[in-house]
């Protein structure tokens, strides 16, 4: 287990001073929905909080040597879960809370891909918090993507997150704290995590390269976690290529349903997601460089991909979206792009 995995990130120590001091004085809220973009550690700081929860010897942070980090570190600690579309699991002390032998605790029966989280796994954790802790200290769950929880979970989760078993924590994550129900948002106290500092980010991300991020940091629009992830994988040549696509599209010399069907079908969500930060990016730099194209076509098209993200994370099928999204594009886009 790394160390760093107990430690909140560089920006986020003015958040974790609060709330550390908080832990200690028994006064930390009963439920916390920590929101904002994806890749600015969300998850990185739920998760360290509650190591310290359950920490044994904690000073400033848990200390990663006792019986409850040990166990946490594996996803065995029988007081710490994590409940997302994959089930009622151990959480973890990974970068992602999950670990390939951790406590299982409920799973969904499908083998599919879920889009929720499912009654039965909120009616698991509610269960499971309803016991006696098995160590004296706290409980806690972490539920993430927050986001996915649909009504029947949310409702099931409503009393639960208002009136917990005594030291019981809820720790809710997600980038898209609207979309949650105002009934459990209101049950909530809101944590918002924004964008750190740039060279703040740059400097955490080149320390954990061990060389320059920026490119990488730029793909990522400023989240640095996000950043490491494309420096770490083929994120960024994929980028690279889907911006040629778009101005492939944009310059005629592409049709849509080609381009839309060029991009590998598993990839089509975080196409869309991408799109809409590589318009952003585009947008701007119309409008520093006067002369060179239409910000209003940029705009109209930032307001089609919003749409099509939106519909995406229901029930709309992607690839469709994204062949329509290019039929746009190839109206748009001469006028976007200009002369060149």
């Amino acid at each position: 287990m790394s160390a760093a995995l107990l430690r909140p990130l560089p920006w986020q120590q003015a958040l974790w001073l609060d709330l550390s001091s908080q832990v200690l004085q028994q006064r930390l809220p009963h439920a916390l929905l920590l929101s904002g973009p994806a890749g600015v550690g969300k998850r990185w700081f739920a998760r360290a909080l509650i190591a310290f929860l359950l920490c044994e010897q904690r000073s400033g942070y848990a200390c990663g040597q006792c019986r409850s980090c040990q166990q946490l570190a594996v996803g065995a600690h029988p007081d710490a879960v994590l409940l997302g579309r994959d089930g009622l699991l151990g959480l973890a002390l990974t970068e992602d809370g999950r670990y390939e032998q951790a406590l299982v605790h409920w799973e969904p029966k499908t083998d599919s891909v879920r889009r929720d989280i499912a009654i039965e796994g909120a009616r698991k954790l509610i269960e499971r918090l309803s016991l006696s802790a098995h160590y004296g200290m706290a409980r806690a769950a972490l539920i993430e993507p927050a986001d996915a929880l649909n009504t029947n979970s949310v409702n099931a989760l409503l009393k639960t997150v208002e009136e917990p078993p005594p030291a019981t924590h809820l720790l809710l994550v997600c980038e898209r704290a609207q979309a949650l129900p105002a009934t459990l948002r209101s049950r909530c106290q809101r944590v918002r995590m924004g964008m750190p500092p740039l060279a703040e980010a740059q400097a955490w991300l080149d320390a954990q390269l061990g060389r320059a991020g920026t490119d990488a940091l730029a793909a990522a629009l400023g989240a640095p976690l996000q950043a490491l992830a494309y420096a770490n994988g083929d994120a960024l040549a994929e980028q690279r290529a889907w911006a040629d696509l778009w101005v492939a599209v944009g310059r005629r010399r592409k049709d849509p349903v080609s381009a839309a069907a060029s991009v590998d079908r598993d990839a089509v969500a975080g196409h869309l997601r991408w799109a809409c930060g590589w318009l952003h990016t585009q947008f701007r730099s119309c409008v520093l460089a006067a002369g060179a194209g239409e910000p209003a076509a940029w705009m109209q098209m930032i307001d089609e991909v919003v749409e099509a993200n939106r519909l995406a994370a229901g029930n709309a099928q992607a690839q469709l979206l994204l062949e329509s999204l290019f039929v746009q594009w190839l109206r748009l886009g001469p006028r976007a792009l200009g002369s060149g």
